[in-house]
């Protein structure tokens, strides 16, 4: 009855739906179970089909009522049917007053804050990260992987200019806004990224570099290796990705003279840069690099 119901309303030209519409909410939406159901069967419908008949899947929910269900559920207290409300709004493009969800922004569990983040991504027609300002909790390595595709997929707006978080209270956001500055290339930003190669926080730090690598940010190794081994391993290691990308022989040579003879991660590193760059001596390097470590020299 159900799979029909929609089936004639989204492409049987002679259904009433004005009728039609009264007729079910009245006869098949009495008890919670018919309301969840329903709402389930609207969601997969509306995850495969696009344009104006998904608009139309959003208008039918608002006219069945069950908008003010998903409400109930919003404020019900556990958490699965909180997130699972707020997944609903966004997946229908259901707008509610920002309040009804910015509560949800900062909650204990993950998955709420990840569907409140996503609403606020698939909504918005401009300043999608808006929600930032008004979070506590440190983004995860998932919800910022959600955002980023958030943003791809979904918001079709102008890309925020992402500069305006790395002065955020939390590391997490200020790592995720320097990370996409690069992948959005905003160069007019780098001037804002080169603060970050002298801060104590290495994880801060390390995406500097990496994000001024990928923006092919040329002076970048004249900031990084005079000072190189001042710095953690980490760091380190991340220098040398970025003289293998942006730099020359020359530049790596500067680098050789400041490793340690005795860490040899670094300079099995160090001699794989060495042979890009020097692919004629190749065995040569090799063979000089066998000698160093059988010797310790």
């Amino acid at each position: 009855m159900l799979i029909d119901f929609l089936n004639s309303y989204l492409f049987d030209e002679d259904f009433d739906k004005i009728l039609e519409i009264k007729n079910f909410k009245e006869n098949h939406l009495k008890t919670s179970l018919e309301i969840k159901v329903t709402i389930k069967e609207i969601l997969h419908f509306h995850e495969n089909l696009k344009g104006e008949s998904a608009k139309d899947l959003e208008t039918l929910y608002n006219k069945l009522g069950l908008v003010e269900f998903t409400l109930l559920d919003l404020e019900d207290g556990c958490w699965f049917t909180t997130a699972r409300a707020i997944n609903t709004l966004s997946e229908l493009c259901i707008e509610v007053p920002n309040h009804r969800i910015e509560a949800y922004l900062n909650e204990s569990r993950n998955e709420v804050r990840q569907q409140s983040q996503l609403y606020f991504l698939k909504l918005a027609e401009e300043q999608p990260l808006k929600f930032l300002d008004k979070t506590v909790r440190p983004l995860t390595t998932w919800q910022q992987i959600y955002i980023e595709n958030a943003l791809k997929n979904f918001y079709k707006g102008p890309a925020p200019d992402f500069s305006q978080w790395l002065y955020h209270d939390l590391t997490s956001v200020v790592e995720f806004s320097i990370r996409m500055i690069a992948r959005y290339n905003q160069f007019e930003n780098i001037p804002k990224l080169i603060p970050f190669l002298k801060s104590k926080n290495d994880t801060l730090k390390r995406e500097a570099v990496t994000s001024l690598t990928n923006l092919e940010h040329i002076a970048l190794l004249e900031l990084i290796i005079p000072n190189f081994e001042d710095n953690s391993r980490i760091i380190k290691l991340e220098i040398l990705n970025s003289v293998e990308q942006l730099g020359n022989y020359e530049d790596l040579k500067k680098i050789g003279d400041q490793l340690a003879t005795t860490d040899w991660e670094l300079r099995i590193k160090y001699h794989n840069i060495e042979q890009g760059f020097l692919p004629e001596k190749k065995e040569l390097i090799y063979s000089q690099f066998m000698l160093e470590k059988r010797f310790e020299i």
